[in-house]
């Protein structure tokens, strides 16, 4: 059962949401009764996660507030399975032995690989197909043209920052690896050709994580951290002097900011509740490009106090197992990797994108398997 559950994580990244939605309803349900039938014949001792009892029965109780006063009922249900494998990964992925562990830790890097090097091969070869399809089809759209100009690498994803947010996360757990040095570096190249600087950020801000809570912030790692806020400040401003109009990163921030004040506004009209789930759309976005303001205006404030609780527990478990950790390296690649998604989702929207979310559902359990908190 367990071998069933890993394939379908393995595969769970090549299934865009936004451009196969019938393939991601097939494949939700397909994984939901898995996660089922694993749960319930395993039985995993939920009650070893006291700490985490209260925030999930809370953040449980807020989709179901959320739910009931939605303003589409049918988008709410639509949204909660997403919600429901994320919780069914977690306990799995929290259940598992060490050589388990091991084994999917390896599956999400193997993964990881296989798209990096999909990536690198449409930065090599498949703009040209992209732009094919775009030319057969008289299709246009803006912001793919200016992926395609620029070079900006986002296959299997929809977005160039979808990628470099995913990729972050697996890069980290790469670091466990024996052949970390060759992973790592296959990785990190497909990573650069996405351009992301929001991705470059939330990377940089792992790297702090995962060097600060081993206690090795040192003059060494510190010049590492150096070289990489040295690469991201050369990226703005190269796209700054090369690109005008929405493709300037001052365009992306000013849109952003857009979004929040337009989020802020839902929030404030609906500060407790929310609007439901899945019924979050602005005017020029399906996202607020800002995770935790979005979570806060679809399931209110009880549904974003309660997610934070959860992470926030987790994270001061993790660190409390790195300390008696034989494995101090893979506890706390885990731990970066997790920290690493939850950055990323203050600029970005893959909370809301289940082929990068579920995967850091897996990872957040992985962090404090077999721990007792």
């Amino acid at each position: 059962m367990l071998l069933i559950i890993l394939i379908l994580i393995f595969v769970r990244p090549f299934i865009c949401t936004l451009a196969f939605p019938y393939l991601n309803f097939v494949y939700s349900l397909v994984l939901l009764i898995f996660l089922g039938v694993y749960l319930f014949y395993k039985k995993p001792s939920f009650l070893k996660i006291q700490g985490l009892n209260y925030p999930w029965i809370l953040f449980y109780l807020a989709l179901c507030l959320s739910m009931f006063f939605s303003q589409n009922r049918f988008n709410s249900l639509a949204q909660l399975y997403q919600y429901l494998s994320g919780l069914g990964l977690f306990w799995v992925a929290y259940s598992l032995s060490e050589r388990n562990k091991l084994l999917t830790i390896q599956t999400l890097v193997l993964a990881g690989l296989v798209i990096s090097v999909l990536a690198i091969y449409q930065y090599l070869f498949g703009f040209k197909h992209v732009l094919d399809y775009l030319s057969v089809n008289r299709l246009s759209f803006p912001f793919i043209l200016d992926y395609l100009q620029r070079k900006r690498v986002f296959f299997p994803f929809v977005t160039p920052g979808v990628l470099a947010g995913y990729l972050a996360m697996i890069l980290f757990l790469a670091l466990n690896n024996k052949n970390r040095i060759w992973f790592v570096l296959l990785i990190f190249s497909a990573f650069l050709l996405t351009k992301s600087v929001s991705a470059f950020l939330s990377l940089f801000g792992g790297v702090v994580i995962y060097f600060g809570i081993q206690g090795k912030l040192k003059k060494a790692n510190l010049l590492l951290l150096g070289g990489l806020f040295l690469l991201i400040i050369v990226m703005i401003i190269g796209r700054s002097a090369t690109q005008k109009g929405y493709l300037h990163p001052a365009f992306s921030a000013v849109m952003r900011l857009s979004y929040w004040q337009e989020t802020l506004v839902i929030i404030k009209e609906h500060p407790l509740v929310g609007i439901g789930l899945g019924n979050f759309n602005l005017v020029n976005s399906r996202y607020a490009h800002n995770a935790y303001l979005q979570i806060w205006a679809e399931t209110g404030i009880l549904g974003l106090f309660s997610l934070i609780w959860i992470i926030f527990t987790v994270f001061k478990a993790g660190v409390k197992k790195l300390a008696q950790s034989p494995d101090k390296r893979q506890t706390a690649c885990l731990l970066a990797a997790s920290a690493v998604f939850v950055i990323h989702n203050l600029l970005d929207f893959t909370f809301f994108l289940p082929e990068v979310s579920l995967i850091w559902w897996v990872v957040l359990g992985l962090a404090i398997a077999g721990d007792k908190i």
